[in-house]
């Protein structure tokens, strides 16, 4: 995938990081948006705004496959900040996520990214106390993150779920209808499956993987939403995250 060299120049410092970070959080509403651009104002960071305005308008041109690689270019940099700066970088992350008081699926995709590789570097990071010892003890959180990732996959929304379902042993399990996949229920729904005990997480994921690629192709959202589910229930997914090195134009 082919990204800028400025974007390559600025992944490699704090303030550059975190300005594209932001930039791929802008909303496409301008009212939203010069919300953000307030709140990166008053940030206490000097020149945030001013680089994250300078670099919003290529970051939006991104493909969708461009992101994570993008990401992947910024933890680095970001890793290398104090731990008074990383605290208020995730002050700003959440506050420029909240502007529009909703988040979407990009938003809670990138936070979990971020949350599970920085947190550790930073903070002590308790790990999830596994609660449950079988899948049937999180049929219906399975049902809930089996279906989100169907209706946002390259494939057909029921043949992916069909093939995740049958491969974890539940053949009766039903798709959930698009409209009932909020993000809410998915997110509760993926930290129900982050307390399973540490076998069955591979399981799970293993299952999800296969099924998201069973046409061929693996979608950028469909990757994204993989390694984010990975990443919230603290369990390695690394043909997914592995990505080729991203090309520089």
């Amino acid at each position: 995938r082919q990204l800028p060299q400025a974007f390559l120049h600025f992944s490699h410092e704090p303030l550059g990081a975190t300005a594209l970070v932001m930039a791929i959080l802008l909303s496409s509403e301008a009212s939203v948006r010069e919300k953000q651009y307030t709140l990166l104002r008053n940030s206490g960071i000097q020149g945030l705004e001013d680089l994250a305005h300078t670099l919003q308008e290529g970051v939006a041109q991104l493909d969708p496959g461009q992101r994570l690689p993008l990401l992947e270019l910024c933890l680095p940099a970001l890793k290398s900040q104090s731990l008074a700066q990383y605290r208020r970088f995730k002050h700003i992350l959440l506050g420029v996520i909240r502007t529009d008081r909703r988040t979407d699926l990009l938003e809670w995709c990138l936070y979990q990214l971020l949350r599970h590789y920085l947190d550790p570097e930073f903070i002590q990071v308790k790990p999830a106390t596994p609660r449950h010892r079988s899948l049937d003890k999180v049929r219906h959180p399975l049902r809930v993150v089996l279906s989100m990732l169907a209706h946002h996959g390259s494939g057909e929304a029921l043949t992916t779920f069909r093939l995740a379902a049958d491969e974890l042993g539940y053949p009766a399990l039903q798709l959930l209808a698009a409209e009932d996949c909020t993000l809410a229920a998915f997110a509760r729904s993926v930290q129900q499956l982050a307390d399973c005990y540490p076998l069955l997480k591979p399981r799970i994921l293993k299952a999800m993987r296969r099924a998201a690629s069973a046409d061929g192709q693996l979608s950028p959202v469909e990757r994204e939403l993989l390694a984010s589910i990975a990443a919230a229930m603290d369990c390695p997914l690394p043909d997914v995250l592995d990505n080729q090195p991203a090309a520089i134009h």
